[in-house]
């Protein structure tokens, strides 16, 4: 028989609310109380009339102090900040709260980046009772199910009794909740929507009812998580190379790492720290991928994350005929764009394999730690940093306009301790092309490989740093942001009078948007089209709207911006960057 890993947990209860005289509100304060006894700790609430029981319960006595309100006055704004308050701990997410009507259409871009990002994130949105649905009355929509194909849960909770909740309301309010945030930090993590109907009245009354001396107990449902998957074996041999995308973590570095393999990491990967980490891979892969015979040609890429940003990787790499694709992943939604993947396996453990006309390898020196002989190994390190050597030739041929100076910059002055936010699609690839190993902490919006709400979602995780840190221990968190993407979310940076004051930098590369629509698909445009219709400078503006925000606001050349960055400073700042006057004289 197998022994318990962990001892039983105790059954958990919570007491009955106080009857409020409002069923809505009786019902919220269960819901509140339930959430905050399984741990969920922040909530970000978008104001509306339909919501307020949800606001009167989160000031219940049941439920006051245990989880901290924060107030965004843009829906969309307030969906994102929930996304990064709860994305520093997949296991303590966090809460979005709205009104009915077109307001619960404003968290559908964050609800999108929590599902293809795996991020745990509740959608509470309030909603019209059954008898005022489809008969025209105001701010009601079809609500229930509208995130249906993005979450892991989608529940529409009927009305309570108008004046009091009953005990069967309150069981089942309750025990939604329990499973709500279960499914959404369970095997497959991501976001749940609650759609709660409330009918009048929507605030306590004046003479509410008695409370009982002994209220009764409701069972608080706790779902024990799998155990993580057991590591199988993938095939590794001199051919080999790790690519780790988006999210992939500390697990890519450790398997590049056990058998001296070259890592192509992107920036927001987590893995930049592996001893075989070849940075500025991109132009040399496009080389690599371009030749069948080039001497660093790979026979086989072992995938860990989502890679989503370089065409030589998706493309070119991953769906070459003769490169063999193993994905590492533990959920139902694998990433394998170019549908070429042999075998997918939840968690890896790398095995040598003999290689037809090389040395062979040593077998297992441990039934679980198989590695190359030491003649394999030097090999190896001469194969990566032949990787290394041909990547910074390679990147070194590529211009390097001012906005990618900009970007090192930040990325140079991020250090142990701090988070790096990237919410800029041209800027994330700068990095990728430029950048060289970071200890510090990086992250974006990649799962969906968009940048909508980033500016947003990194004043949330900077809530969070902020609210769980000691000022002392904690570094800067850094937003390094277009200004079209800035410019989509500055009021998430509203910070209300008892939220505690984060300590963010906020980088914003003036281009106007230029980048943007000069790629590919606009590389046979007219230049005077471009500038009609797809440059916005809005740098001057941002500034302003900033210093508005109570931010330290400035105006700088790129030049500049190592010197501003090495200033000590607290709370927030927003360092608006532009193009240096050029030197050379351009067409009158």
């Amino acid at each position: 028989m197998h022994e318990p890993s962990a001892p039983i947990p105790a059954p958990l209860t919570i007491p009955a609310p106080r009857p409020t005289g409002s069923g809505a509100v009786d019902q919220a304060v269960a819901v509140w109380s339930a959430l905050a006894e399984l741990g969920l700790a922040e909530a970000v609430l978008a104001p509306g009339s339909r919501s307020a029981p949800l606001v009167y319960g989160l000031a219940a006595d049941e439920v006051a102090g245990r989880i901290r309100a924060h107030v965004r006055i843009d829906e969309r704004a307030a969906a994102f900040t929930a996304l990064g308050l709860g994305r520093s701990d997949p296991a303590r997410p966090a809460a979005v709260v709205t009104t009915s009507g077109t307001a619960t259409a404003h968290l559908h871009a964050a609800v999108m980046e929590a599902h293809h990002s795996r991020i745990p994130l509740l959608v509470l949105t309030a909603d019209r009772p059954a008898e005022l649905r489809e008969v025209g009355a105001n701010q009601t929509t079809r609500q229930a199910g509208m995130f249906r194909s993005l979450v892991r849960l989608a529940v529409d909770l009927p009305a309570p009794t108008a004046e009091a909740a009953s005990p069967v309301e309150l069981r089942t309010a309750v025990s939604t909740a329990a499973r709500a945030l279960a499914a959404a930090t369970g095997e497959h993590p991501g976001p749940v929507h609650l759609n709660l109907s409330f009918r009048d009245p929507l605030v306590p009354r004046a003479d509410r009812p008695e409370s009982p001396e002994q209220p009764e107990r409701i069972v608080v449902t706790r779902r024990v998580p799998d155990p993580s998957p057991a590591p199988q074996p993938v095939p590794v041999d001199f051919r080999t190379i790790v690519v780790a995308g988006d999210g992939a973590g500390p697990a890519a570095a450790a398997l590049a790492d056990a058998h001296g393999l070259p890592l192509l990491a992107e920036p927001s990967s987590g893995a930049l720290t592996a001893e075989g980490l070849v940075p500025r891979y991109p132009a040399l892969l496009r080389e690599v991928m371009a030749d069948p015979a080039h001497p660093l040609r790979p026979r086989r890429a072992i995938v860990l994350g989502h890679p989503t940003l370089s065409r030589p990787v998706v493309g070119a790499l991953l769906g070459a005929a003769d490169v063999e694709v193993v994905v590492v992943d533990p959920h139902p939604d694998w990433p394998d764009v170019a549908r070429r993947a042999s075998l997918v396996v939840p968690a890896a453990i790398g095995q040598e394999i003999p290689e037809a006309g090389q040395e062979t390898v040593s077998p297992l020196t441990a039934p679980d730690v198989p590695h190359a002989t030491e003649p394999a190994t030097a090999r190896r390190r001469a194969w990566i940093q032949a990787w290394r050597t041909a990547a910074d030739a390679a990147a070194a041929r590529l211009p390097q306009p001012w906005q990618q100076s900009a970007a090192l910059a930040v990325w140079e002055a991020s250090g142990p301790g701090d988070l790096l936010v990237l919410g800029s699609s041209s800027l994330v690839r700068d990095l990728e092309q430029h950048a060289g190993p970071t200890s510090a902490q990086v992250i974006a919006n990649r799962g969906l490989a968009g940048i909508d709400g980033t500016t947003a979602m990194a004043g949330g995780l900077a809530l969070t740093r902020a609210a769980r840190d000691e000022p002392g221990e904690r570094g800067r968190t850094r937003l390094l942001v277009g200004d079209l993407t800035a410019l989509h979310d500055l009021t998430g940076l509203l910070v209300g009078p008892e939220e505690p004051r984060p300590d963010l930098d906020v980088i914003v590369v003036d281009d106007g948007g230029g980048r943007i629509f000069s790629g590919l698909e606009h590389a046979a445009a007219p230049p005077a089209l471009l500038r009609r219709f797809f440059t916005t400078p809005h740098g001057a503006d941002i500034a302003a709207v900033a210093a508005g925000l109570g931010a330290d606001a400035r105006t700088l050349e790129a030049d500049a911006l190592p010197a501003a960055l090495a200033q000590p400073t607290q709370g927030l700042r927003v360092l608006v960057i532009q193009e240096p006057p050029s030197e050379v004289p351009g067409n009158s």
